[in-house]
């Protein structure tokens, strides 16, 4: 008995709740994010889609335009394609891959070489290869 007159009178509850939904009526509204975009949900309009073309054309690189537009370099590589614009390929300069393979004589490792240039360790091994160069055993490896 005592278990149903604990919760059968429920008025002062619906007077708080009242007070709470009139306080979140008057209340002031949040300001909206001032923040950009998240990365992934950035809308280009034709015009930026154009500019990207154009920037590409001009010699900028994917992450340069990625990061003006705060978009990713896989996103700007997507809009480049689907605007039927050809991909330059990515890799090593002459002048790089000379002193990569300098680096790599002295001692430095494949990893070490890509995260420096910014490429992966598979394309200094590769350009590294081209030029003629052994490479070492990877350690544990026979």
């Amino acid at each position: 008995m005592e278990l149903l007159r604990r919760y059968s009178n429920l008025a002062h509850l619906c007077k708080k709740w009242a007070e709470l939904r009139k306080r979140i009526s008057e209340s002031t509204r949040r300001p909206a994010s001032s923040g950009t975009l998240p990365r992934s949900k950035r809308f280009l309009v034709p015009t930026d889609i154009g500019d990207i073309v154009h920037r590409y054309d001009a010699g900028e690189t994917t992450e340069q335009i990625g990061a003006h537009y705060g978009i990713s370099k896989t996103r700007v590589a997507l809009v480049l394609r689907e605007q039927d614009v050809t991909i330059r390929r990515q890799g090593l300069t002459e002048e790089r891959l000379s002193e990569a393979a300098e680096l790599y004589a002295a001692g430095r490792s494949l990893a070490w070489l890509g995260a420096r240039y910014g490429v992966s360790h598979t394309t200094v091994a590769a350009a590294l290869r081209r030029q003629g160069m052994q490479l070492r055993p990877r350690p544990g490896w026979r």
